[in-house]
């Protein structure tokens, strides 16, 4: 009889369930997720490193001109700018002076010759107003005394007058009464002492009459011979005023030639408004400098900046430009747009001449005034802003700054450039 089999152990037991169990695989796609999430992230950071660009942009100062009829008007010697008497922007009419120019003076000794002189004509000039005040005055007094003697003398000779007729009509009644006293001599009713009487009074109005003659003669004559002393002695002093008038003319007139000599005006050759001024009181100038520009108010507005030299690099002809006017805040009424037409080959000012010029040891100012500027005019989109829903015109003459792209660069360059410098100082 066989024997019955040995019952499996527990070890073939679980092999067999291994043998014969269903295995499942499960895949984790929150992380397959979280990997295409983090990869597509990686790749448009680095598209955008080397794909994007970044742009600066300079702000610089400028105003506004005239795209035609300007008139340029340069400085006619060196010198220094004295005084200016219009600002930008102002309307001016044709021979009205907007500024002068003080000429470099020649000296002596160290002593300015031309100062010199004109010091002494001024000085002379002084003493010779004084004496023409002094003859001025002397004769307008002889010249009231003469009139007041004249109505004195005349109001005497007036009273003379009546006092001669009173005494002809008593000179002519006593004669009167002489003739009736001898007729009544001659008829015996008056005796020879009446009637010499009578004619002693009659002889005594005629002495009276005859005195009084000679006295209004006398001062007549008194008066004449007064009168002609004054109006000589009037002559000579009226004939020393024209000399001293003749020769004052003739100081005022050298002045004024030293004073052509020393300075010159600056005059507007034509109606028109600034469109720009170029000096400053007290700047130093050279002959055919052009110290300031006149436009027609008509003409079309003409952007015209004054760009340093380290903005000037990429700034291109056609390129668009940001405009923000002063007279119309950008934060309010919003910016305008327009395009370089222009840019000048050479600089308006020589750094090297404005940092010899310049003494205020600011060291902005210095760094600024040490770069070359030069001029580029933009021709604005519009010749008008918008402002409280009414179209205000560009007024020539205002200012503004404008913003220039001058740099464009890709991310991946801009990150680089200080990994660059390390190792270039390495």
């Amino acid at each position: 009889m066989s024997e019955p089999a040995a019952p499996p152990s527990a070890e073939a037991s679980f092999q067999r369930r291994r043998l014969t169990g269903t295995v499942h695989l499960q895949h984790d796609r929150g992380s397959v997720w979280m990997a295409w999430f983090f990869g597509a992230i990686i790749v448009a950071i680095v598209a955008g490193l080397f794909l994007g660009r970044l742009a600066r942009s300079e702000s610089v100062r400028g105003y506004v001109s005239a795209a035609s009829g300007l008139t340029r008007l340069d400085a006619q010697a060196a010198g220094i700018v004295r005084d200016i008497a219009v600002k930008q922007g102002d309307t001016v009419k044709r021979g009205q002076r907007l500024m002068q120019i003080q000429l470099r003076e020649q000296t002596t000794g160290g002593v300015s010759t031309v100062g010199a002189t004109l010091r002494s004509l001024q000085e002379r000039r002084t003493g010779l107003a004084a004496e023409e005040a002094r003859l001025s005055v002397y004769l307008e007094s002889t010249r009231g005394d003469r009139s007041e003697t004249e109505r004195n003398v005349t109001a005497v000779l007036r009273a003379l007058d009546e006092q001669e007729r009173t005494l002809k009509e008593g000179l002519a009644q006593q004669e009167e009464m002489v003739s009736r006293v001898e007729a009544y001599l001659r008829q015996g009713y008056a005796t020879r002492e009446t009637l010499n009487g009578q004619r002693r009074a009659a002889l005594d109005y005629a002495r009276q009459i005859a005195e009084l003659r000679a006295r209004r003669a006398e001062l007549r004559q008194s008066t004449s011979e007064r009168l002609r002393a004054q109006r000589t002695g009037d002559t000579e002093k009226a004939a020393q005023l024209a000399t001293t008038r003749n020769e004052l003319s003739a100081i005022e007139a050298q002045i004024t030639a030293l004073g052509a000599q020393s300075r010159i005006d600056v005059v507007a050759p034509t109606d028109g408004q600034v469109a720009g001024l170029y000096v400053q009181p007290g700047d130093s100038v050279t002959a055919d400098q052009v110290v300031a520009i006149l436009g027609d108010t008509r003409a079309d507005p003409l952007v015209v900046l004054e760009v340093p030299a380290r903005a000037i690099g990429l700034a291109k002809v056609g390129q668009e430009v940001v405009l923000k006017y002063d007279a119309f805040p950008f934060k309010t009424f919003g910016i305008a747009k327009g395009t370089i037409t222009v840019i000048s080959g050479t600089p308006l000012r020589n750094p090297m001449l404005a940092s010899a010029d310049d003494g205020t040891g600011d060291a902005a100012g210095a760094a600024a005034s040490r770069q070359s500027v030069y001029r580029v005019e933009v021709r604005p989109d519009s010749r008008t802003m918008r402002a409280y829903g009414v179209d205000e015109p560009i007024r020539i003459g205002s200012t503004l700054s404008a913003d220039i792209v001058v740099e464009r660069r890709r991310l991946i360059d801009w990150m680089l450039d200080p990994i660059r410098a390390m190792r270039g100082r390495g």
